[in-house]
């Protein structure tokens, strides 16, 4: 017979506002999977509810895993990045919060999931025409890296490690943190993105010995900061490649009426803009530099 995990629903109310969460498991250790911090980043909200539907069928988890698909649940109704009742944005008011009732009693609620955590995952998206990519403090923090070596996918870009962030203050507390950043923004999700998404975080589960399954070990390549591409034209933008290809030194990035936009950087094209009208001296895309 197959007994299946059953989740617990979790409903909390945070000044008028009902936070939803997921409970999978009942011991250690305990991982906190969040989503819609940023209500506008629909995609880490799609893969957070495919992988609740998913738990929900697996036969057995060692440990805890606790997922919390929209933290920011007004700012996800309004499809915006703040929550509109005080255009806070919660993830730069970790652990206390920062204005109205709703915002401070969310950001406090999470918290003390993440401080009785022994992982943190924070999913986001970077932008429509973004590449999915690990966001971490891998140089800073041993352990950090030691987690991301167990995340499944490739790309790790060192954050800047601005506080008031969930994962870089869940890092200065011993705990191991990090982002996944993917395609999506403004309200709209990218399917595709959004099962890539779900199946990193799955894997990850399976490599962190949470669920069982076959261990999806990943080689990673590791980069600096982001660093932004410039147009030095107005005009009409025509992307040449697509985020996600490893670029160097005066590479054309596509052209604006006809004149070429090259990376002034060499390592992995995360973000470009697609077709949309620059202006001199506008950004068109990111780039990793290599580590």
């Amino acid at each position: 017979m197959v007994f299946l995990v059953v989740g617990r629903l979790v409903r909390v109310d945070v000044g008028g506002v009902i936070l939803r969460y997921y409970v999978f498991g009942s011991s250690s250790p305990q991982i906190l999977i969040t989503a819609g911090i940023h209500g506008g980043e629909a995609t880490g909200v799609y893969a957070a509810r495919r992988l609740v539907e998913y738990l929900g069928r697996v036969e057995s988890i060692e440990g805890s895993i606790v997922v919390v698909p929209v933290v920011n649940v007004l700012g996800f109704y309004a499809r915006t990045r703040w929550c509109p009742l005080d255009m806070v944005d919660m993830n730069r008011v970790f652990p206390d919060g920062a204005g109205s009732v709703v915002t401070r009693s969310i950001v406090k609620k999470i918290w003390e999931l993440a401080s009785s955590s022994d992982y943190v995952l924070d999913l986001h998206c970077a932008g429509l025409d973004s590449y999915q990519y690990i966001l971490s403090l891998y140089r800073e923090f041993p352990r950090v890296r030691e987690f991301v070596e167990d995340i499944a996918w490739d790309t790790v870009v060192e954050s800047t490690g601005l506080r008031g962030q969930l994962f870089v203050e869940a890092n200065h507390q011993g705990i191991p943190a990090a982002i996944i950043e993917t395609g999506g923004g403004s309200g709209y999700y990218v399917e595709e993105w959004g099962e890539k998404l779900f199946e990193t975080v799955s894997s990850t589960l399976v490599n962190l010995g949470f669920i069982n399954g076959e261990e999806k070990k990943i080689s990673k390549k590791y980069y600096g900061r982001l660093v932004g591409v410039q147009s030095s034209y107005e005009g009409f933008f025509k992307p040449s490649i697509r985020p996600g290809v490893d670029v160097v030194v005066g590479d054309v990035l596509g052209l604006v009426d006809g004149k070429p936009v090259e990376s002034s950087t060499s390592g992995r094209l995360i973000s470009l803009s697609s077709w949309m009208y620059i202006y001199s001296g506008g950004l068109v895309g990111r780039v990793a530099p290599r580590s």
